[in-house]
């Protein structure tokens, strides 16, 4: 194999695939990532068994071949590089890899590309069109409630259930819940599916590198067990969760017997301050409401906190509270100037709503006041 490429170019490939795969594995060939030659282009891959990254990029290609690479060693070299050089990379025997730019070289020891796990290839099955900026949109606004405990496996991912009427992405730890709606995707079927968080983290991060405009669209691919996104020149292949999501919408609460707005960037200001001041082993910030003021307070054996803030409310005197991070997650995402907290009463879930969008709805789960 012998290619040219400019720094920056290999760079940007570099950046797409660099997260993909953790750098925890007992398995010293995923600590590498695969070049390989396609035509006038080069296909990156790096992969950690559960999901994969793909990337393409022009290159200048004199002889075809493949090989893995360390990544992080790969990365360095090329990063030390001058910006104004081209950058010269061929294999030789024993799998060395002579990298040179200028009168700088470097050679490195790489991996036959059969050494490396196979990826899987998706079923040829139809495509569904998404717009990139909403799917962006829909996953930051709920992926932060998402398990992250290996034994609710099935809760360290974020639920798609595209129906006839609506599309919605659900992510939910047993303490909290997030929703984000949208009308339902354009000539697709109904399904229901569980996508790993992580495979959706780096579909995030990718979108936010690429700057889609308007018009552009992701192509997502739904099989039995897998499930794929391309855009432009990169794809991700990921394997579905396996189990039984819980059913979400019985803990949405049915009445709204209490209910009152509040300007959201103050509340976080405040909560954030409260959190300061909670018990380091059980946080609680408490919430009361009476006379058009919420008093938020919070307290420790060594610290106390309370503050106000403006509200409409002038039913009954009515307390709650919960853990500060839930409110101060919902608050920092939710990207609304005032929301709306909605009870049945001071034991049941609260519905937190951003004013004047219907798309999006948090629910946490209050704590027992001692």
């Amino acid at each position: 194999m012998k290619i040219n490429i400019t720094k920056t170019t290999l760079l940007e490939g570099i950046q797409v695939i660099s997260t993909s795969a953790s750098s925890r594995t007992p398995y010293p060939i995923l600590h590498n990532f695969l070049l390989e030659t396609q035509g006038n282009k080069i296909k990156l891959v790096r992969t950690d068994m559960e999901m994969a990254t793909i990337h393409y990029i022009n290159a200048e290609v004199e002889e075809e071949g493949s090989i893995t690479i360390p990544l992080k060693d790969f990365t360095d070299i090329i990063k030390n590089f001058p910006d104004d050089k081209e950058i010269n990379i061929y294999t030789a025997e024993n799998n060395k890899v002579h990298i040179k730019s200028g009168k700088s070289k470097f050679w490195v020891i790489g991996t036959a590309k059969s050494e490396y796990p196979a990826i899987p290839e998706i079923e040829n099955n139809k495509s569904i069109a998404l717009n990139p900026i909403t799917l962006q949109t829909m996953i930051d606004k709920t992926a932060f409630s998402a398990s992250t405990q290996a034994e609710r496996y099935f809760l360290n991912g974020l639920l798609w259930n595209n129906t006839a009427e609506r599309f919605e992405v659900v992510a939910t730890d047993g303490g909290r819940l997030a929703i984000a709606s949208h009308a339902a995707l354009p000539e697709s079927e109904e399904f229901k599916i569980i996508i790993p968080t992580k495979i959706l983290n780096e579909v995030v991060r990718c979108i936010s590198l690429a700057k889609p405009d308007k018009d552009s669209i992701i192509e997502l691919y739904v099989s039995s067990n897998q499930v794929s996104f391309k855009l432009n020149e990169t794809t991700f292949i990921s394997r579905l969760v396996e189990g039984n999501y819980p059913n979400y919408k019985q803990v949405i609460p049915s009445k709204k017997n209490i209910s009152y707005e509040v300007f959201t960037k103050e509340l976080l200001a405040a909560t954030r301050r409260a959190a300061l001041c909670s018990d380091e082993f059980k946080s609680i910030v408490k919430f009361h409401v009476e006379n058009n003021t919420i008093t938020i307070t919070s307290n420790s054996q060594t610290k106390d906190f309370s503050d106000e803030l403006p509200t409409e409310y002038s039913q009954e005197p009515f307390e709650c509270a919960f853990n500060p991070q839930f409110i101060i997650d919902v608050l920092k995402n939710v990207g609304s100037e005032k929301v709306t907290f909605s009870f049945v009463n001071a034991s049941q879930p609260v519905l937190i709503e951003p004013v004047g969008n219907d798309e999006l709805k948090y629910v946490i789960m209050p704590t027992r006041i001692q």
